[in-house]
């Protein structure tokens, strides 16, 4: 792996925290590797119950994570963050792509730890991520971006609505409904980064990252 930046989106407590790590091959710069996991708290549990059923399956999977207190999205989603960063594996900027809307306990945990303002980057939503959409789906038609084959991710692409407003694309919350797309939003802020061709701060070893 050569380099690796990540997207985040949180919306309110009845929706899911998604999170979005894509790496970039040595080998191969053009193809890229994409992994996601969500957490939860327990309003989702509580207000959606027509997805339960649905969160608990991808629990027994390991991608959604049901927390136990308020701040262990928060908490688990800096571990990891802060594994790829020890790795040295995130460019000295723009490292993480971030919804601006409710991510302020996220920066603050992630300065606590050491990430520089020029790493985190708020990501502009709505019609300015065409681009990142329409270049997600270009390259996993040719084959250059690989995700991890999540059911998770099979669920959330299926919950997303395009709408078309002249030549942009449109994929929203307020279309698609709560709790259902912030992983794959998080999946688009990341390509947004990956696709400036950024350059990790120091050399990365895979067997040193485990998520």
């Amino acid at each position: 792996m050569e380099v690796a930046v990540a997207g985040v989106d949180g919306g309110g407590l009845d929706d899911l925290f998604g999170l979005a790590l894509i790496g970039r091959l040595r080998s191969d710069p053009t193809q890229w590797l994409m992994w996601n996991r969500a957490w939860a708290q327990d309003d989702v549990w509580e207000r959606r119950k027509d997805i339960v059923s649905r969160l608990d399956d991808f629990r027994k999977g390991g991608t959604v994570v049901r927390c136990a207190e308020p701040t262990q999205d928060i908490m688990e989603i800096a571990d990891l963050l802060e594994q790829v960063k020890d790795a040295g594996l995130f460019p000295a900027s723009a490292a993480i792509g971030l919804d601006a809307q409710n991510i302020a306990a996220l920066v603050d945990e992630l300065a606590r730890r050491g990430f520089t303002a020029e790493q985190m980057v708020a990501v502009q939503q709505g019609f300015r991520l065409t681009g990142a959409i329409k270049g997600t789906e270009r390259k996993l038609k040719d084959g250059t971006l690989i995700h991890a084959g999540q059911a998770l991710m099979d669920w959330c692409v299926g919950n997303a609505k395009a709408e078309a407003r002249g030549n942009a694309v449109l994929i929203t919350k307020q279309v698609s409904g709560s709790a259902k797309i912030d992983p794959l939003v998080a999946g688009f802020n990341a390509v947004v980064l990956m696709s400036r061709n950024p350059e990790a701060e120091g050399s990365f070893d895979a067997g040193a990252m485990i998520v």
